[in-house]
């Protein structure tokens, strides 16, 4: 099955997630606060065990701790960057299944990539939902082995950052994943629903 903009007639609403309320947005914002952490940790292992020597001597505290007015206009700049690469990647990623081009929007709190007059396949939309988390992961820890220490530093936070900033998408894929194999999904950015066939009886 393809991703269609028409609904199979036989197809009906299965189930909704709904994530476009003021409360939702801000646990997801709050609960993202410990990832940041934890994934800081875990990527920090990564880089720390493909380096000889440590890129990280004195640790990220001192990192931190010695931040001037140009490091950290740079961190910012590089998660702004971010944050584009991040939808732009969940854009593509409909654009290559639909054909069409997605809808991007900002909203106070958060932006998105979206798709709402589409219907995709569940394997289609898992591959959109887990793109940015898996390749601007992947991109920013290979990337430590070419780059000046110096700027290993920032791509481990851009990792962090944006693998926090995922947890939504990873809500999503869950959501979607636990759904029968043969849904399809709408995204209107921040209200998902699946449709499934009617059973025959």
């Amino acid at each position: 099955m393809h991703a269609t903009h028409v609904l199979p007639a036989n197809y009906h609403l299965h189930g909704t997630l709904n994530l476009s309320t003021p409360r939702a947005a801000l646990w997801l914002n709050l609960a993202a606060i410990p990832l940041l952490f934890l994934f800081g940790w875990l990527f920090r292992l990564i880089i720390a065990g493909i380096h000889t020597p440590n890129p990280f001597p004195l640790g990220m505290i001192r990192f931190f701790t010695s931040f001037s007015g140009g490091k950290l206009l740079s961190l910012l700049l590089a998660i702004i960057i971010m944050l584009i690469l991040h939808e732009l990647i969940h854009g593509g990623f409909f654009w290559l299944f639909t054909h069409a081009r997605p809808r991007f929007t900002l909203k106070s709190g958060y932006a998105f990539a979206a798709a709402p007059k589409w219907y995709l396949p569940r394997w289609q939309y898992v591959l959109v939902g887990l793109s940015p988390f898996v390749l601007i992961s992947a991109a920013s820890i290979l990337l430590t082995l070419v780059v000046p220490i110096i700027v290993i530093p920032y791509l481990l936070m851009v990792a962090s950052f944006n693998a926090a900033g995922s947890l939504g998408d990873l809500i999503i894929v869950g959501w979607v994943s636990k759904q029968p194999g043969d849904i399809l999904v709408k995204d209107e950015g921040d209200v998902f629903s699946t449709y499934s066939p009617l059973l025959d009886v």
